[in-house]
């Protein structure tokens, strides 16, 4: 974990930071857009990343992301292709939705509907605890919601598409920790076991929670233990 996390990408609010500092770029439009101090709601943000992925060449078609093999289409949060030429895996959030996040309802964490910039500070958050190395490839913008089909899900809309280094098992036919190792990986960076939460833990130091920290959220390899989907917040530490 870094020393001092606020030393990245100092010049971007953390609630707007991109993953890796390719989402820099989004992270200053959302920036500019909220400069009257009133928070952004989700569709203001949706307009603005639409926006930007326009003008920075960012907007994905459906003709490009097709070219990739498809890997799921049946998860909750995203649709998951493998791009060959780089040996990275392409996620694209459903249409109109951008994950979760942790939140805390009534003195407990749950996990909730996220905001583009949430969802885009939480693969932040990924990079910084875990030494990932996800990035923001662009957005896409679809007419219908996918084969996995959320309750209350909209028909189309804007999707954000990142990517991460596939992840190479050490034994394919057993490629998860179990979670015992999951307990002493995290230990290993400061954090406790969060009572009453869904797989969770919390670092004090940092005012970091983090959600869904099960068996298949992680993967075994040869450099170690390294995660898939977290949902990762912060709060304000003691």
């Amino acid at each position: 974990m870094n020393s001092d996390p606020e030393q990245n990408n100092a010049s971007t609010p953390r609630r707007y930071r991109g993953p890796e500092g390719l989402g820099e770029d989004a992270a200053r439009s959302l920036e500019q857009g909220s400069r009257s101090g009133e928070s952004l709601g989700g569709v203001e943000e949706e307009a603005i990343l639409r926006q930007w992925a326009e003008e920075s060449g960012c907007l994905i078609t459906e003709l490009d992301w097709a070219d990739h093999r498809l890997i799921s289409d049946s998860t909750s949060e995203h649709e998951v292709r493998y791009r060959i030429g780089d040996h990275r895996a392409m996620k694209r959030t459903w249409p109109g939705t951008f994950g979760f996040v942790p939140k805390k309802v009534k003195g407990k964490w749950i996990h909730q509907n996220a905001l583009p910039s949430e969802y885009l500070h939480r693969q932040s958050l990924q990079n910084e605890i875990f030494g990932d190395s996800i990035r923001l490839e662009g957005a896409m913008v679809s007419s219908g919601s996918g084969h996995f089909v959320l309750v209350g899900q909209p028909a189309g809309g804007l999707s954000l598409v990142i990517s991460q280094p596939w992840l190479d098992a050490i034994d394919p036919e057993e490629p998860h920790p179990d979670d015992k190792q999951i307990a002493s990986h995290l230990a290993d960076r400061g954090f406790e076991s969060l009572s009453g939460s869904f797989f969770g833990w919390r670092n004090e130091d940092y005012g970091y929670v983090i959600l869904d920290a099960k068996s298949d959220n992680f993967i075994s390899t040869p450099k170690g233990i390294m995660p898939i989907d977290l949902l990762i917040t912060e709060y304000a530490a003691a």
